[in-house]
Protein backbone atom coordinates (compact mmCIF):
# COMPACT_ATOMS: atom_id res chain seq x y z
CA UNK A 1 0.00 0.00 0.00
CA UNK A 2 1.35 3.44 -1.00
CA UNK A 3 0.96 6.67 0.95
CA UNK A 4 -1.38 8.12 -1.69
CA UNK A 5 -3.75 5.20 -1.12
CA UNK A 6 -3.68 5.71 2.63
CA UNK A 7 -4.26 9.44 2.16
CA UNK A 8 -7.29 8.64 0.00
CA UNK A 9 -8.74 6.37 2.70
CA UNK A 10 -8.34 9.09 5.36
CA UNK A 11 -9.68 11.86 3.10
CA UNK A 12 -12.78 9.83 2.27
CA UNK A 13 -13.41 8.89 5.92
CA UNK A 14 -13.07 12.47 7.21
CA UNK A 15 -15.19 13.95 4.42
CA UNK A 16 -17.89 11.31 4.89
CA UNK A 17 -18.07 11.93 8.64
CA UNK A 18 -17.63 15.70 9.05
CA UNK A 19 -17.92 16.94 5.44
CA UNK A 20 -14.62 18.80 5.11
CA UNK A 21 -11.29 18.22 3.33
CA UNK A 22 -7.99 17.64 5.11
CA UNK A 23 -5.90 20.73 5.82
CA UNK A 24 -2.32 21.16 4.66
CA UNK A 25 -0.93 20.60 8.15
CA UNK A 26 -3.03 17.42 8.58
CA UNK A 27 -1.61 16.01 5.34
CA UNK A 28 1.89 16.84 6.60
CA UNK A 29 1.19 14.92 9.82
CA UNK A 30 -0.10 11.92 7.84
CA UNK A 31 2.98 11.90 5.62
CA UNK A 32 5.27 12.10 8.64
CA UNK A 33 3.46 9.30 10.49
CA UNK A 34 3.41 7.13 7.35
CA UNK A 35 7.20 7.52 6.90
CA UNK A 36 7.97 7.23 10.63
CA UNK A 37 9.36 10.78 10.82
CA UNK A 38 9.92 12.51 14.15
CA UNK A 39 7.93 15.63 15.00
CA UNK A 40 11.16 17.62 14.54
CA UNK A 41 11.49 16.39 10.95
CA UNK A 42 7.78 16.98 10.24
CA UNK A 43 8.18 20.53 11.59
CA UNK A 44 11.24 21.12 9.40
CA UNK A 45 9.39 19.90 6.29
CA UNK A 46 6.11 21.75 6.99
CA UNK A 47 7.32 25.04 8.46
CA UNK A 48 5.33 24.64 11.71
CA UNK A 49 6.88 24.52 15.16
CA UNK A 50 7.55 21.17 16.79
CA UNK A 51 5.69 22.25 19.92
CA UNK A 52 2.57 23.16 17.92
CA UNK A 53 2.61 19.85 16.05
CA UNK A 54 3.30 17.69 19.10
CA UNK A 55 1.17 19.39 21.74
CA UNK A 56 -1.67 21.06 19.84
CA UNK A 57 -2.66 20.04 16.32
CA UNK A 58 -1.21 16.51 16.54
CA UNK A 59 -3.28 15.22 19.52
CA UNK A 60 -6.45 16.83 18.12
CA UNK A 61 -5.88 15.25 14.69
CA UNK A 62 -5.22 11.75 16.08
CA UNK A 63 -8.38 12.10 18.19
CA UNK A 64 -10.37 13.06 15.09
CA UNK A 65 -9.01 10.08 13.14
CA UNK A 66 -9.84 7.78 16.06
CA UNK A 67 -13.45 8.94 15.86
CA UNK A 68 -13.87 8.72 12.08
CA UNK A 69 -12.07 5.35 11.76
CA UNK A 70 -13.66 3.80 14.85
CA UNK A 71 -10.40 2.71 16.50
CA UNK A 72 -7.61 4.28 18.55
CA UNK A 73 -5.18 6.03 16.20
CA UNK A 74 -1.83 7.59 17.01
CA UNK A 75 1.33 8.55 15.12
CA UNK A 76 2.90 5.14 15.67
CA UNK A 77 0.08 2.80 14.61
CA UNK A 78 -1.46 4.86 11.78
CA UNK A 79 0.21 2.97 8.92
CA UNK A 80 -0.79 -0.43 10.26
CA UNK A 81 -4.41 0.63 10.74
CA UNK A 82 -4.65 2.07 7.22
CA UNK A 83 -3.13 -1.05 5.69
CA UNK A 84 -5.70 -3.17 7.52
CA UNK A 85 -8.59 -0.92 6.47
CA UNK A 86 -7.56 -1.01 2.83
CA UNK A 87 -7.54 -4.81 2.72
CA UNK A 88 -10.77 -6.31 1.31
CA UNK A 89 -12.88 -8.23 3.87
CA UNK A 90 -12.64 -12.03 3.49
CA UNK A 91 -16.42 -12.48 3.47
CA UNK A 92 -18.24 -9.33 2.38
CA UNK A 93 -21.54 -8.86 4.16
CA UNK A 94 -24.67 -8.10 2.14
CA UNK A 95 -25.72 -4.46 2.27
CA UNK A 96 -28.52 -3.61 4.68
CA UNK A 97 -31.70 -2.34 3.06
CA UNK A 98 -32.22 1.27 4.14
CA UNK A 99 -35.45 3.23 4.36
CA UNK A 100 -35.24 7.04 4.40
CA UNK A 101 -37.99 9.64 4.59
CA UNK A 102 -36.74 13.24 4.78
CA UNK A 103 -40.22 14.71 5.23
CA UNK A 104 -39.91 18.50 5.51
CA UNK A 105 -36.13 18.57 6.07
CA UNK A 106 -34.56 21.74 4.71
CA UNK A 107 -32.12 21.82 1.79
CA UNK A 108 -28.50 21.96 2.97
CA UNK A 109 -26.75 21.62 -0.36
CA UNK A 110 -25.07 24.95 0.50
CA UNK A 111 -23.68 24.67 4.01
CA UNK A 112 -20.77 26.55 5.61
CA UNK A 113 -18.83 26.05 8.83
CA UNK A 114 -20.04 24.14 11.91
CA UNK A 115 -17.13 21.66 11.69
CA UNK A 116 -16.75 21.35 15.47
CA UNK A 117 -20.51 21.03 15.98
CA UNK A 118 -20.75 18.29 13.36
CA UNK A 119 -17.83 16.43 14.94
CA UNK A 120 -19.36 16.57 18.43
CA UNK A 121 -22.86 15.49 17.34
CA UNK A 122 -21.34 12.71 15.25
CA UNK A 123 -19.45 11.44 18.28
CA UNK A 124 -22.58 11.57 20.44
CA UNK A 125 -24.68 9.71 17.87
CA UNK A 126 -22.19 7.13 16.55
CA UNK A 127 -19.50 6.54 19.18
CA UNK A 128 -21.43 7.36 22.38
CA UNK A 129 -24.75 5.89 21.15
CA UNK A 130 -26.89 8.62 22.71
CA UNK A 131 -30.59 7.75 22.68
CA UNK A 132 -32.04 11.26 22.97
CA UNK A 133 -30.33 14.51 21.92
CA UNK A 134 -31.82 18.00 22.07
CA UNK A 135 -30.31 20.60 19.75
CA UNK A 136 -31.31 23.89 21.38
CA UNK A 137 -30.83 27.52 20.38
CA UNK A 138 -32.41 30.86 19.58
CA UNK A 139 -34.72 31.13 16.62
CA UNK A 140 -32.76 31.46 13.37
CA UNK A 141 -29.51 30.05 14.78
CA UNK A 142 -29.47 27.19 12.26
CA UNK A 143 -30.61 24.23 14.37
CA UNK A 144 -32.66 22.62 11.59
CA UNK A 145 -29.87 23.11 9.05
CA UNK A 146 -27.29 21.52 11.35
CA UNK A 147 -29.61 18.62 12.17
CA UNK A 148 -30.25 18.05 8.46
CA UNK A 149 -26.54 18.18 7.61
CA UNK A 150 -25.53 15.76 10.37
CA UNK A 151 -28.38 13.40 9.48
CA UNK A 152 -27.39 13.34 5.82
CA UNK A 153 -23.76 12.65 6.69
CA UNK A 154 -24.70 9.80 9.05
CA UNK A 155 -27.62 8.26 7.15
CA UNK A 156 -25.46 5.34 6.03
CA UNK A 157 -25.06 4.26 9.66
CA UNK A 158 -28.79 3.59 10.12
CA UNK A 159 -31.39 1.20 8.75
CA UNK A 160 -34.14 3.84 9.00
CA UNK A 161 -33.95 7.63 8.86
CA UNK A 162 -37.11 9.67 9.40
CA UNK A 163 -37.58 13.45 9.62
CA UNK A 164 -40.79 14.99 10.91
CA UNK A 165 -41.63 18.61 11.76
CA UNK A 166 -43.69 19.45 14.84
CA UNK A 167 -44.33 22.98 13.55
CA UNK A 168 -48.06 22.37 13.17
CA UNK A 169 -48.25 20.69 16.61
CA UNK A 170 -49.60 17.26 15.59
CA UNK A 171 -51.27 15.21 18.34
CA UNK A 172 -48.99 12.43 19.53
CA UNK A 173 -51.17 9.62 18.15
CA UNK A 174 -50.99 11.21 14.67
CA UNK A 175 -47.19 11.36 14.85
CA UNK A 176 -46.99 7.75 16.08
CA UNK A 177 -49.31 6.64 13.27
CA UNK A 178 -46.54 7.76 10.88
CA UNK A 179 -43.49 6.64 12.85
CA UNK A 180 -44.51 3.12 13.83
CA UNK A 181 -45.55 1.86 10.35
CA UNK A 182 -42.45 3.39 8.72
CA UNK A 183 -39.95 1.98 11.23
CA UNK A 184 -41.61 -1.46 11.13
CA UNK A 185 -41.66 -1.68 7.33
CA UNK A 186 -45.47 -1.59 7.48
CA UNK A 187 -45.56 -4.65 9.75
CA UNK A 188 -47.12 -2.70 12.62
CA UNK A 189 -49.82 -0.01 12.63
CA UNK A 190 -50.33 0.35 16.40
CA UNK A 191 -49.79 4.05 17.18
CA UNK A 192 -48.54 3.46 20.72
CA UNK A 193 -45.34 4.64 22.47
CA UNK A 194 -44.38 1.08 23.46
CA UNK A 195 -44.63 -0.06 19.83
CA UNK A 196 -42.35 2.80 18.75
CA UNK A 197 -39.87 1.78 21.44
CA UNK A 198 -40.02 -1.83 20.25
CA UNK A 199 -39.02 -0.90 16.69
CA UNK A 200 -36.31 1.45 17.94
CA UNK A 201 -34.93 -1.54 19.82
CA UNK A 202 -35.30 -3.87 16.83
CA UNK A 203 -33.66 -1.59 14.23
CA UNK A 204 -30.95 1.06 14.25
CA UNK A 205 -33.00 4.21 13.53
CA UNK A 206 -32.38 7.94 13.38
CA UNK A 207 -35.55 9.97 14.03
CA UNK A 208 -35.36 13.76 13.77
CA UNK A 209 -38.23 15.79 15.27
CA UNK A 210 -37.93 19.45 14.30
CA UNK A 211 -39.47 22.51 16.05
CA UNK A 212 -40.30 20.92 19.41
CA UNK A 213 -41.00 24.37 20.90
CA UNK A 214 -44.39 24.52 19.14
CA UNK A 215 -45.83 21.98 21.57
CA UNK A 216 -44.29 23.66 24.63
CA UNK A 217 -46.17 26.12 26.80
CA UNK A 218 -45.71 29.89 26.54
CA UNK A 219 -45.94 32.29 29.48
CA UNK A 220 -44.41 29.80 31.90
CA UNK A 221 -40.94 28.47 32.70
CA UNK A 222 -39.20 26.88 29.74
CA UNK A 223 -39.64 23.23 28.89
CA UNK A 224 -43.22 22.50 29.97
CA UNK A 225 -45.80 21.19 27.53
CA UNK A 226 -49.12 22.68 26.55
CA UNK A 227 -52.01 20.85 28.30
CA UNK A 228 -52.92 18.84 25.17
CA UNK A 229 -49.33 17.71 24.57
CA UNK A 230 -48.11 16.39 27.94
CA UNK A 231 -48.05 12.88 26.45
CA UNK A 232 -45.04 13.98 24.38
CA UNK A 233 -43.10 14.47 27.61
CA UNK A 234 -43.99 10.93 28.69
CA UNK A 235 -42.83 9.62 25.30
CA UNK A 236 -39.47 11.40 25.37
CA UNK A 237 -38.88 10.27 28.94
CA UNK A 238 -39.58 6.68 27.86
CA UNK A 239 -37.22 6.96 24.87
CA UNK A 240 -34.49 8.55 26.95
CA UNK A 241 -34.66 6.12 29.88
CA UNK A 242 -35.26 2.84 28.02
CA UNK A 243 -32.48 0.93 26.32
CA UNK A 244 -32.66 0.89 22.50
CA UNK A 245 -30.38 0.95 19.45
CA UNK A 246 -31.59 4.23 17.96
CA UNK A 247 -31.21 7.99 18.31
CA UNK A 248 -33.97 10.61 18.62
CA UNK A 249 -32.70 14.07 17.63
CA UNK A 250 -34.87 17.03 18.69
CA UNK A 251 -34.52 20.65 17.62
CA UNK A 252 -36.09 23.34 19.76
CA UNK A 253 -35.81 26.97 20.82
CA UNK A 254 -35.94 25.80 24.43
CA UNK A 255 -34.87 22.71 26.33
CA UNK A 256 -37.75 20.47 27.45
CA UNK A 257 -38.13 19.39 31.07
CA UNK A 258 -37.40 15.69 30.57
CA UNK A 259 -34.15 16.48 28.73
CA UNK A 260 -33.13 18.88 31.50
CA UNK A 261 -33.92 16.25 34.13
CA UNK A 262 -32.22 13.22 32.56
CA UNK A 263 -29.32 14.71 30.59
CA UNK A 264 -25.79 13.83 31.61
CA UNK A 265 -22.43 14.74 30.08
CA UNK A 266 -21.57 11.06 29.68
CA UNK A 267 -25.11 9.68 29.54
CA UNK A 268 -27.54 8.61 26.84
CA UNK A 269 -29.58 11.86 27.08
CA UNK A 270 -27.77 15.09 26.20
CA UNK A 271 -28.45 18.63 25.02
CA UNK A 272 -26.37 20.75 22.67
CA UNK A 273 -26.70 24.55 22.92
CA UNK A 274 -26.09 25.98 19.45
CA UNK A 275 -24.32 29.32 19.18
CA UNK A 276 -23.40 31.41 16.17
CA UNK A 277 -20.67 30.45 13.69
CA UNK A 278 -18.16 33.03 12.45
CA UNK A 279 -17.34 31.02 9.35
CA UNK A 280 -20.98 30.48 8.39
CA UNK A 281 -21.89 34.12 9.10
CA UNK A 282 -19.03 35.63 7.09
CA UNK A 283 -19.83 33.26 4.21
CA UNK A 284 -23.47 34.39 4.33
CA UNK A 285 -22.47 38.08 4.24
CA UNK A 286 -20.19 37.44 1.27
CA UNK A 287 -22.93 35.53 -0.55
CA UNK A 288 -25.22 38.57 -0.09
CA UNK A 289 -22.51 40.74 -1.72
CA UNK A 290 -22.32 43.23 1.10
CA UNK A 291 -19.45 45.72 0.94
CA UNK A 292 -17.28 46.52 3.95
CA UNK A 293 -13.96 45.98 5.65
CA UNK A 294 -13.23 42.74 7.49
CA UNK A 295 -13.67 44.66 10.77
CA UNK A 296 -17.09 45.98 9.70
CA UNK A 297 -18.22 42.50 8.67
CA UNK A 298 -17.15 41.08 12.01
CA UNK A 299 -18.88 43.95 13.82
CA UNK A 300 -22.10 43.18 11.98
CA UNK A 301 -21.83 39.47 12.78
CA UNK A 302 -20.97 40.17 16.40
CA UNK A 303 -23.96 42.42 17.00
CA UNK A 304 -26.35 39.73 15.75
CA UNK A 305 -24.38 37.00 17.60
CA UNK A 306 -23.69 35.29 14.24
CA UNK A 307 -27.38 34.33 13.97
CA UNK A 308 -27.78 33.21 10.32
CA UNK A 309 -31.45 34.16 9.98
CA UNK A 310 -30.96 37.60 11.56
CA UNK A 311 -27.96 38.25 9.31
CA UNK A 312 -29.88 37.14 6.24
CA UNK A 313 -32.73 39.53 7.13
CA UNK A 314 -30.44 42.48 7.80
CA UNK A 315 -28.35 41.77 4.69
CA UNK A 316 -31.47 42.15 2.56
CA UNK A 317 -32.20 45.50 4.22
CA UNK A 318 -28.60 46.69 3.78
CA UNK A 319 -28.83 45.90 0.08
CA UNK A 320 -32.17 47.61 -0.44
CA UNK A 321 -31.57 50.69 1.77
CA UNK A 322 -27.80 51.25 1.62
CA UNK A 323 -26.69 49.62 -1.63
CA UNK A 324 -24.94 46.87 0.29
CA UNK A 325 -22.71 49.28 2.26
CA UNK A 326 -22.23 47.87 5.78
CA UNK A 327 -20.59 51.07 7.08
CA UNK A 328 -23.58 53.22 6.11
CA UNK A 329 -25.92 50.82 7.86
CA UNK A 330 -23.85 50.72 11.06
CA UNK A 331 -23.78 54.53 11.20
CA UNK A 332 -27.57 54.57 11.51
CA UNK A 333 -27.34 52.75 14.88
CA UNK A 334 -30.80 51.26 14.30
CA UNK A 335 -30.13 47.55 14.29
CA UNK A 336 -33.43 46.00 15.43
CA UNK A 337 -36.32 46.39 12.99
CA UNK A 338 -38.84 44.56 10.81
CA UNK A 339 -38.19 40.80 10.60
CA UNK A 340 -35.60 40.79 13.38
CA UNK A 341 -38.04 42.45 15.76
CA UNK A 342 -40.74 39.93 14.85
CA UNK A 343 -38.27 37.07 15.40
CA UNK A 344 -37.50 38.32 18.91
CA UNK A 345 -41.16 39.18 19.59
CA UNK A 346 -42.07 35.50 19.22
CA UNK A 347 -39.44 34.48 21.76
CA UNK A 348 -40.09 37.30 24.24
CA UNK A 349 -43.83 36.63 24.27
CA UNK A 350 -43.15 33.09 25.54
CA UNK A 351 -41.50 34.31 28.75
CA UNK A 352 -43.05 34.21 32.20
CA UNK A 353 -43.57 37.58 33.97
CA UNK A 354 -40.50 37.05 36.18
CA UNK A 355 -38.36 36.14 33.16
CA UNK A 356 -39.49 39.32 31.38
CA UNK A 357 -38.62 41.41 34.45
CA UNK A 358 -35.13 39.87 34.58
CA UNK A 359 -34.66 40.62 30.90
CA UNK A 360 -35.68 44.26 31.45
CA UNK A 361 -33.26 44.60 34.36
CA UNK A 362 -30.31 43.06 32.46
CA UNK A 363 -30.98 45.37 29.51
CA UNK A 364 -30.88 48.44 31.76
CA UNK A 365 -27.83 47.32 33.72
CA UNK A 366 -25.94 46.41 30.48
CA UNK A 367 -23.12 44.68 32.39
CA UNK A 368 -22.32 41.16 33.54
CA UNK A 369 -24.54 40.73 36.62
CA UNK A 370 -24.42 38.28 39.53
CA UNK A 371 -27.42 36.53 41.05
CA UNK A 372 -26.95 38.53 44.26
CA UNK A 373 -27.04 41.80 42.32
CA UNK A 374 -30.22 40.69 40.60
CA UNK A 375 -31.77 39.73 43.93
CA UNK A 376 -31.06 43.18 45.37
CA UNK A 377 -31.93 45.28 42.35
CA UNK A 378 -34.91 43.63 40.71
CA UNK A 379 -38.34 45.23 41.09
CA UNK A 380 -40.81 43.90 42.07
CA UNK A 381 -38.99 41.78 44.63
CA UNK A 382 -38.94 38.06 43.88
CA UNK A 383 -37.87 35.07 45.94
CA UNK A 384 -34.44 33.53 45.52
CA UNK A 385 -36.00 30.27 44.35
CA UNK A 386 -38.11 32.03 41.72
CA UNK A 387 -35.09 34.00 40.55
CA UNK A 388 -32.97 30.86 40.15
CA UNK A 389 -35.76 29.01 38.32
CA UNK A 390 -36.24 31.95 35.97
CA UNK A 391 -32.51 32.27 35.21
CA UNK A 392 -32.34 28.56 34.42
CA UNK A 393 -35.41 28.91 32.22
CA UNK A 394 -33.86 31.84 30.31
CA UNK A 395 -30.71 29.77 29.86
CA UNK A 396 -32.78 26.90 28.45
CA UNK A 397 -34.26 29.40 26.00
CA UNK A 398 -30.75 30.63 24.97
CA UNK A 399 -31.82 34.23 25.70
CA UNK A 400 -29.08 35.10 28.21
CA UNK A 401 -25.33 34.60 28.35
CA UNK A 402 -23.64 33.05 31.39
CA UNK A 403 -20.01 33.36 32.50
CA UNK A 404 -18.57 32.50 35.92
CA UNK A 405 -21.89 32.92 37.73
CA UNK A 406 -22.70 36.21 35.98
CA UNK A 407 -25.36 36.94 33.36
CA UNK A 408 -25.93 39.33 30.48
CA UNK A 409 -27.64 39.45 27.07
CA UNK A 410 -26.47 39.22 23.48
CA UNK A 411 -26.18 42.71 21.90
CA UNK A 412 -29.19 42.32 19.60
CA UNK A 413 -31.34 40.98 22.46
CA UNK A 414 -30.28 43.84 24.72
CA UNK A 415 -31.12 46.37 22.02
CA UNK A 416 -34.51 44.73 21.48
CA UNK A 417 -35.42 44.64 25.19
CA UNK A 418 -34.32 48.27 25.62
CA UNK A 419 -36.68 49.15 22.77
CA UNK A 420 -39.50 47.29 24.51
CA UNK A 421 -38.88 49.30 27.68
CA UNK A 422 -38.89 52.55 25.75
CA UNK A 423 -42.27 51.71 24.27
CA UNK A 424 -43.62 50.96 27.72
CA UNK A 425 -42.24 54.24 29.06
CA UNK A 426 -40.50 52.31 31.85
CA UNK A 427 -36.82 52.97 31.29
CA UNK A 428 -36.54 55.29 34.28
CA UNK A 429 -39.26 53.87 36.50
CA UNK A 430 -39.52 50.09 36.44
CA UNK A 431 -36.03 49.12 37.60
CA UNK A 432 -32.99 50.76 39.10
CA UNK A 433 -29.60 49.43 37.94
CA UNK A 434 -26.85 48.93 40.52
Amino acid sequence: MEFEQGLQVITHAVNRTIARPLTEIEVALLFGAWNNLTYDLIAERSGYSTNYLQRDIGPRFWKLLSEVLGRKVNKTNLRGILTHLAAPPPNPQPQVQRSIDWGEAINVSTFHGRVEEIEKLTQWIIQDRCRLIALVGMGGMGKSALAAKVSQLLQGQFEFVLWRSLRNAPPLDKLLSELVPFLSNRQDIQAKPERLLYWLQTHRCLVILDNQETILQAGNYAGYYQPDFTDYGDLFQLLGESSHRSCILLTSREKSAEVGTFENFDGAVRSFSLRGSWEASLALIDSQRLVGTHTEKRQLCEFYSCNPLALKMVSTSIQSLFGGDISAFLEEKTLVFNGIRRLLDRQFERLSPVEQTIMYWLAINREWTTISELQVGIVPTTSRASLLESLESLTWRSLIEQRSGKYTQQPVVMEYVTGCLSKLGQVSGLLEPI
